[in-house]
């Protein structure tokens, strides 16, 4: 059983005359080569720990470690005893309850991931209502519970269960999307509205994106929490009603998968942007965090002529000057005559690029011409001349300076990435390379190392920089697993030449392939 595709569990449950929890108790017990009884008892120990969160962060306030959030699930709990509610009052206790999990877990407490710690109130919440509700055993409940499970294991193998790849539609709606269909399998709901269940909830949630302040798991997380856990009740109810879910869950499921991958970083986890990049919660990130994110470095602007420069020509130093810096930095990594560009822009880059002549300069760029190039007025000319294929779009590629581009750049045998952003000046800065989050100015020469991840890998290069003379201004290195594929970049204050590039490979056997970018 691959619990990739939801449509064939429902079937296999119709055909067997079963339900999904069956099936998911079926299976752990041919893959753990357990008992039936040793699996149930586990599931409640999970439970719990579910019922612990909800009891603790209802009946008492909780208060996160950072001191951000806490004691809105008491809150809540306490207000609904008054009656006085707009939603029903014991009906609104699933929203404290959620509300108190997810505060236990931003205080550290014991919490059941499910799917995630940023969604863990969500099922805890409708479960602990459908208990405290008396129509239902604790038996029953526990046995939902694997319901939740493979509702959980499909999204996640079809989709993504993360934040940080698939935005908060991915941990909350995942979550509400599992609750809901668990509470219409437990009020003996058939398989079939189980699924509509499940997409019914996930629709409601497409597009939610990741975006808590701080990067911490609180604001707005916390809420969230509490309000899917009644969605998640009305979706159930409605399923149970005989209201069908016209895209199909699995559809829906997907459109969950390829939404994650069109929204931009910044919105996925990053703490960047959304809610966490407003003025407050930039203010918050301050307090917590105790640190200016204007802090982080040395000053960008270091050198008279970041102010008297460059040379270049018009109209902009941002759009033009600095595009081309951008182009030319990624014609030097490409390393071959380019064949195909692809420039994707945002923020002022993507609204003014055609009046300030960035197409033109970014063009100019990757076709090696520098700021003081006559021909960048006729960059389009001189790209068709050289065979050169291109196109320009427009995407918000994350919370970087307005004038930020990606730049996707093929020859005749490779193919490389850059994001980078003009500052302003002419200056610019090379957020990303390869995916990899390595900054750079391209202002003194660069070294580009492609090697794999070994222990004194670093320790080697510094040395032999050393020895031949070299000083170096910066470095930073950026793996993708441990003992895996790695770049490291070395800014320097000499030119390079081939031979400390020969040096180099012969001395450091890891390194596949080292790039250059002399100044620009």
């Amino acid at each position: 059983m691959s619990f990739k595709n939801l449509q064939e569990l429902i079937e296999m449950a119709e055909q067997e005359n079963t339900t999904l929890s069956e099936l998911m108790i079926n299976a752990e017990m041919v893959q753990k080569g357990l008992s039936r009884e040793t699996i149930f008892e586990k599931m409640s120990e999970q439970f719990s720990v579910m019922e612990e969160a909800v009891r603790r962060g209802t009946q008492s306030p909780v208060m996160s470690r950072t001191g951000l959030t806490g004691g809105d699930g008491n809150r809540l709990y306490e207000y609904a005893k008054k009656g006085n509610t707009f939603v029903d009052a014991t009906t609104l206790n699933v929203s404290a309850n959620a509300l108190g999990v997810s505060e236990v877990n931003a205080a550290m407490g014991r919490i059941i991931a499910t799917p995630t710690a940023g969604s863990a109130g969500i099922l805890p919440a409708v479960l602990i209502h459908a208990l405290d509700s008396g129509r239902f055993s604790r038996d029953q409940i526990v046995q939902s519970i694997f319901t939740a499970s493979a509702l959980g294991l499909v999204i996640a193998n079809k989709a993504s269960i993360s934040g940080a790849e698939g935005g908060c539609q991915a941990e909350i709606g995942s979550a509400t999307a599992m609750a809901a269909g668990t509470l219409v399998e437990l009020a003996g709901g058939t398989p079939r509205q189980v699924g509509n269940a499940v997409g019914i909830a996930l629709k409601n949630s497409l597009g939610l994106v990741c975006d808590p302040v701080a990067g911490l798991v609180e604001i707005p997380c916390i809420y969230r929490n509490g309000l899917h856990a009644l969605t998640a009740q009305a979706a159930a109810d409605m399923a149970l009603a005989g209201v069908v879910s016209i895209i199909p869950p699995d559809e829906v499921i997907q459109v969950m998968h390829e939404v994650g991958q069109q929204m931009p970083e910044s919105l996925r986890e990053t703490g960047i942007g959304g809610l966490a990049g407003t003025p407050t919660g930039q203010k918050l990130k301050e307090k917590i965090l105790g640190r200016k994110p204007t802090d982080s470095g040395p000053a960008k602007f270091q050198s008279a002529y970041d102010i008297i420069g460059p040379i270049m020509v018009g109209p902009s130093s941002s759009h033009t000057a600095g595009a081309v810096r951008i182009g030319n930095i990624a014609h030097q990594l490409l390393n071959e005559k380019p064949l195909y560009a692809k420039f994707t822009l945002m923020g002022s880059f993507a609204e003014t690029y055609q009046g300030h002549g960035t197409d033109l300069a970014l063009l100019a760029g990757v076709l090696g011409l520098t700021t003081m190039d006559d021909d960048i007025p006729n960059a389009k000319e001189v790209a068709e001349n050289q065979g050169l294929k291109y196109e320009f779009t427009k995407r918000v590629l994350g919370s970087y300076h307005p004038n930020t581009v990606l730049i996707e750049l093929a020859g005749e045998a490779h193919k490389i990435k850059v994001l980078a952003s003009s500052l302003g000046g002419g200056k610019v800065e090379v957020q990303e390379f390869e995916d990899y989050p390595l900054k750079f100015s391209g202002e003194r020469p660069t070294l580009v190392i492609r090697h794999i991840d070994k222990r004194g890998v670093i320790a080697e290069l510094s040395k032999i920089l050393q020895v031949t003379g070299f000083n170096i201004a910066r470095m930073a290195n950026e793996r993708s697993k441990i003992q895996g594929p790695a770049i490291t970049i070395c800014e320097v204050d000499a030119t390079i030449d081939e031979g400390l590039l020969n040096i180099l490979k012969s001395e450091i056997p890891t390194i596949e392939e080292i790039l250059v970018v002399q100044t620009v």
